[in-house]
Protein backbone atom coordinates (compact mmCIF):
# COMPACT_ATOMS: atom_id res chain seq x y z
CA UNK A 1 0.00 0.00 0.00
CA UNK A 2 2.70 2.32 0.63
CA UNK A 3 4.31 1.47 -2.93
CA UNK A 4 1.07 2.53 -4.36
CA UNK A 5 0.77 5.89 -2.18
CA UNK A 6 4.13 7.31 -3.09
CA UNK A 7 3.56 6.07 -6.56
CA UNK A 8 0.47 8.06 -6.94
CA UNK A 9 2.71 10.63 -4.99
CA UNK A 10 5.34 10.77 -7.74
CA UNK A 11 2.66 10.78 -10.74
CA UNK A 12 0.54 13.82 -9.14
CA UNK A 13 4.10 15.60 -8.58
CA UNK A 14 4.98 15.28 -12.21
CA UNK A 15 1.89 15.54 -13.81
CA UNK A 16 1.44 18.95 -11.93
CA UNK A 17 5.07 20.18 -13.56
CA UNK A 18 4.57 22.41 -16.82
CA UNK A 19 8.19 22.98 -16.92
CA UNK A 20 10.95 20.40 -17.86
CA UNK A 21 11.72 18.53 -15.35
CA UNK A 22 15.28 19.76 -13.67
CA UNK A 23 15.34 23.03 -15.23
CA UNK A 24 15.04 26.50 -14.07
CA UNK A 25 12.81 28.31 -13.56
CA UNK A 26 9.33 26.53 -12.55
CA UNK A 27 5.76 26.53 -12.50
CA UNK A 28 3.36 24.03 -12.11
CA UNK A 29 0.79 26.61 -14.08
CA UNK A 30 -0.15 25.13 -17.40
CA UNK A 31 0.48 27.82 -20.24
CA UNK A 32 -1.61 26.92 -23.77
CA UNK A 33 0.11 26.74 -26.61
CA UNK A 34 -0.91 25.51 -30.28
CA UNK A 35 0.97 24.71 -33.86
CA UNK A 36 -1.85 24.94 -36.38
CA UNK A 37 -3.75 22.29 -34.59
CA UNK A 38 -1.39 20.26 -32.71
CA UNK A 39 -1.93 21.30 -28.70
CA UNK A 40 1.33 21.58 -26.89
CA UNK A 41 1.22 19.32 -23.49
CA UNK A 42 3.95 18.71 -21.17
CA UNK A 43 6.31 16.50 -23.02
CA UNK A 44 4.41 16.10 -26.09
CA UNK A 45 6.35 14.82 -29.35
CA UNK A 46 6.05 17.37 -32.35
CA UNK A 47 8.08 16.43 -35.29
CA UNK A 48 9.84 19.86 -36.14
CA UNK A 49 8.08 20.40 -39.55
CA UNK A 50 4.97 21.19 -37.81
CA UNK A 51 6.92 24.43 -35.70
CA UNK A 52 7.74 26.66 -38.59
CA UNK A 53 5.30 28.95 -37.08
CA UNK A 54 5.04 30.84 -34.60
CA UNK A 55 2.73 29.73 -32.17
CA UNK A 56 -0.80 30.89 -30.39
CA UNK A 57 -0.37 31.43 -27.31
CA UNK A 58 -3.62 31.25 -24.54
CA UNK A 59 -4.20 31.80 -21.02
CA UNK A 60 -5.43 29.09 -19.30
CA UNK A 61 -5.75 30.07 -15.61
CA UNK A 62 -9.03 32.51 -16.71
CA UNK A 63 -7.35 35.09 -13.97
CA UNK A 64 -5.87 37.39 -16.24
CA UNK A 65 -6.53 41.17 -16.06
CA UNK A 66 -4.92 44.16 -17.91
CA UNK A 67 -1.43 43.56 -17.32
CA UNK A 68 1.20 43.34 -19.77
CA UNK A 69 3.35 39.91 -20.33
CA UNK A 70 6.46 38.51 -21.58
CA UNK A 71 6.81 35.28 -23.54
CA UNK A 72 10.25 33.07 -23.66
CA UNK A 73 11.26 29.91 -25.41
CA UNK A 74 14.13 27.97 -25.16
CA UNK A 75 16.08 25.46 -26.03
CA UNK A 76 17.25 23.52 -23.42
CA UNK A 77 18.92 20.97 -25.24
CA UNK A 78 21.97 22.72 -27.23
CA UNK A 79 25.07 20.30 -27.81
CA UNK A 80 27.86 22.41 -25.94
CA UNK A 81 30.34 21.79 -28.83
CA UNK A 82 27.94 23.69 -31.32
CA UNK A 83 28.96 26.93 -28.64
CA UNK A 84 32.40 26.02 -27.27
CA UNK A 85 35.18 23.91 -26.74
CA UNK A 86 35.28 20.92 -24.30
CA UNK A 87 37.72 23.31 -22.03
CA UNK A 88 35.11 25.89 -21.52
CA UNK A 89 31.86 24.01 -20.92
CA UNK A 90 31.68 24.69 -17.79
CA UNK A 91 31.37 28.73 -18.54
CA UNK A 92 28.23 27.84 -20.54
CA UNK A 93 24.44 27.95 -18.75
CA UNK A 94 23.56 24.11 -17.79
CA UNK A 95 21.28 22.59 -19.91
CA UNK A 96 18.79 19.21 -19.42
CA UNK A 97 21.97 17.10 -20.27
CA UNK A 98 25.62 16.96 -19.38
CA UNK A 99 27.59 18.99 -22.16
CA UNK A 100 24.04 21.05 -23.10
CA UNK A 101 23.09 24.20 -22.75
CA UNK A 102 20.91 26.51 -24.24
CA UNK A 103 19.44 28.88 -26.89
CA UNK A 104 16.75 31.43 -27.37
CA UNK A 105 14.54 31.09 -30.12
CA UNK A 106 11.48 33.42 -29.07
CA UNK A 107 11.15 36.30 -26.75
CA UNK A 108 8.31 38.58 -27.13
CA UNK A 109 6.92 41.31 -24.56
CA UNK A 110 3.90 43.84 -24.31
CA UNK A 111 1.53 41.11 -24.70
CA UNK A 112 -1.82 41.56 -23.93
CA UNK A 113 -4.60 39.04 -23.23
CA UNK A 114 -7.78 39.49 -26.04
CA UNK A 115 -11.49 38.42 -25.74
CA UNK A 116 -10.73 34.72 -27.04
CA UNK A 117 -7.62 34.43 -24.05
CA UNK A 118 -4.95 34.95 -26.51
CA UNK A 119 -2.05 36.52 -25.89
CA UNK A 120 -1.34 39.29 -28.29
CA UNK A 121 1.10 42.04 -29.10
CA UNK A 122 1.93 44.81 -31.84
CA UNK A 123 5.06 45.48 -30.84
CA UNK A 124 8.77 44.03 -31.83
CA UNK A 125 9.77 41.08 -30.47
CA UNK A 126 13.16 41.12 -28.69
CA UNK A 127 13.79 37.65 -30.42
CA UNK A 128 11.42 37.40 -33.31
CA UNK A 129 10.66 33.25 -33.14
CA UNK A 130 12.98 30.99 -34.55
CA UNK A 131 11.93 27.91 -35.79
CA UNK A 132 12.99 24.40 -33.95
CA UNK A 133 15.64 22.96 -36.48
CA UNK A 134 17.23 20.58 -34.32
CA UNK A 135 20.67 19.79 -35.84
CA UNK A 136 21.43 16.19 -34.59
CA UNK A 137 19.56 13.19 -33.93
CA UNK A 138 19.04 13.84 -29.57
CA UNK A 139 15.70 14.99 -28.49
CA UNK A 140 15.27 18.99 -28.02
CA UNK A 141 13.44 20.37 -25.20
CA UNK A 142 11.60 23.69 -25.89
CA UNK A 143 10.17 25.45 -23.23
CA UNK A 144 7.85 28.67 -22.92
CA UNK A 145 7.64 30.26 -20.17
CA UNK A 146 5.00 33.45 -19.07
CA UNK A 147 6.01 36.34 -17.16
CA UNK A 148 4.66 39.28 -15.79
CA UNK A 149 5.99 42.58 -17.67
CA UNK A 150 6.01 45.17 -15.14
CA UNK A 151 5.20 48.66 -15.94
CA UNK A 152 9.24 50.33 -15.78
CA UNK A 153 10.17 47.01 -16.69
CA UNK A 154 13.87 47.65 -18.59
CA UNK A 155 14.97 44.85 -21.22
CA UNK A 156 18.60 43.79 -19.85
CA UNK A 157 20.88 45.94 -22.35
CA UNK A 158 22.10 43.01 -24.62
CA UNK A 159 18.41 42.89 -25.18
CA UNK A 160 17.71 46.46 -25.66
CA UNK A 161 21.11 46.84 -27.78
CA UNK A 162 18.74 44.22 -30.41
CA UNK A 163 21.40 41.68 -29.69
CA UNK A 164 18.80 38.55 -29.96
CA UNK A 165 17.06 40.60 -32.79
CA UNK A 166 18.94 38.69 -35.51
CA UNK A 167 17.76 35.54 -35.94
CA UNK A 168 20.90 33.28 -36.70
CA UNK A 169 23.56 35.29 -34.06
CA UNK A 170 25.68 33.21 -31.82
CA UNK A 171 24.34 35.68 -29.27
CA UNK A 172 21.09 32.89 -28.38
CA UNK A 173 23.23 30.69 -27.87
CA UNK A 174 23.96 29.78 -24.11
CA UNK A 175 20.92 31.84 -22.84
CA UNK A 176 19.96 32.94 -19.52
CA UNK A 177 17.10 33.51 -17.14
CA UNK A 178 18.73 35.16 -14.25
CA UNK A 179 18.58 38.41 -15.62
CA UNK A 180 14.11 37.89 -16.34
CA UNK A 181 14.22 36.24 -13.20
CA UNK A 182 15.70 39.05 -10.94
CA UNK A 183 13.59 41.58 -12.17
CA UNK A 184 10.28 40.44 -12.77
CA UNK A 185 9.93 37.00 -10.78
CA UNK A 186 9.39 33.20 -11.19
CA UNK A 187 7.20 32.27 -14.39
CA UNK A 188 3.33 32.38 -14.23
CA UNK A 189 3.14 29.90 -16.43
CA UNK A 190 5.45 27.34 -18.88
CA UNK A 191 4.56 24.22 -21.22
CA UNK A 192 6.79 22.85 -22.81
CA UNK A 193 7.47 19.75 -26.16
CA UNK A 194 10.23 17.79 -27.33
CA UNK A 195 11.29 17.11 -30.59
CA UNK A 196 14.43 16.14 -33.05
CA UNK A 197 15.91 15.86 -36.31
CA UNK A 198 14.12 12.78 -37.70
Amino acid sequence: MYKSIIGLSLFCASALAQSPAHSWPTTNKHLGATYDKIIVTPGLWINSSDVTSQPVVYDTTHDSDDSLYMIVMLDWNIPASDVTTADLYNTLVPGLEVNTTTRLHWWGGNFTINSKNVFVNESDSVAPYTAPRPRDSTEHTYAFYLFNQPKHYKLPAAAADGTYYDQTTDARFNFSMVPIVKAVGNPLAANYFISNNP
